[in-house]
């Protein structure tokens, strides 16, 4: 068996406390597709049954069995791509610490937002992806607070960890496990609306996705650590 066939089966070594959702395309039986490999599907692992969901057949994913480093990823094609989540609220991170952690790859030099919903007002998006083809942002719409950074080049995969801390609305990003922004928001994103992957208000993203969790707490520095290391071997990322 192959190094990276290893990392499919392996046990995740990270805390799994406050955990409400992981989607990971390196386990393909996670991935509901059809015989052309358009994904309807993707089912959390964490336990708690939170799918990503796709009915409509134009908006499906492609789910790519050697997408990311060797292992299965789904691709979204920037055009009407999206699946979203099964509750798109996000209740249970709304008015609340959290930690999102998402492993991914633009294919091109060109907007491409990974996440978001379709929500206006003040602080009821909470969203990530690429602004400009060299700029990354991370907001709560209408609350950035700088929270911009210099893109990843295309091709390269990389990930991402968001930290937003309740307690002194500390909002934290880093990448690869380098811290790249730091900054105080106005407050938490108090409530949310069709939050989805690939797509962001009317806009989507052109990327390939391998992994992404969600925590409904700030994690320490040491378990952010743990679960960067991780990923970071698990995807071959350098």
């Amino acid at each position: 068996m192959l190094p990276n066939q290893r990392s499919n089966f392996r046990r995740a070594r990270f805390t799994t406390l406050g955990l409400r959702l992981h989607l990971d395309g390196a386990l393909p039986a996670t991935v509901v597709r059809d015989g052309s490999n358009f994904v309807s599907q993707w089912n959390d692992k964490s336990g708690a049954q939170r799918n990503m969901v796709q009915a409509t057949q134009a908006n499906k994913p492609l789910f790519l069995a050697t997408g990311l480093g060797g292992l299965g990823a789904l691709q979204f094609d920037g055009t009407d791509d999206f699946m979203t989540f099964s509750d798109q609220t996000l209740a249970y991170i709304a008015s609340r610490s959290f930690t999102v952690f998402y492993v991914a790859s633009k294919p091109a030099n060109a907007n491409t937002w990974i996440f978001g919903g379709t929500a206006t007002g003040t602080r009821t998006n909470f969203y990530a992806g690429n602004l400009t083809a060299n700029t990354h942002r991370t907001g709560f719409y209408n609350d950035d607070q700088g929270s911009i950074v210099t893109a990843a080049a295309a091709g390269t995969t990389e990930i991402y960890t968001i930290v937003y801390d309740s307690s002194n609305n500390q909002r934290t990003i880093r990448r690869n496990r380098v811290e790249v922004s730091r900054a105080v928001t106005s407050g938490s994103v108090a409530s949310m609306t069709g939050q989805a992957i690939g797509r962001y208000i009317s806009s989507y993203g052109n990327f390939k996705i391998g992994e992404f969790l969600i925590y409904d707490r700030a994690l320490q520095f040491a378990e952010q650590e743990t679960v960067e290391k991780d990923l970071i071997s698990k995807w071959s990322i350098v």
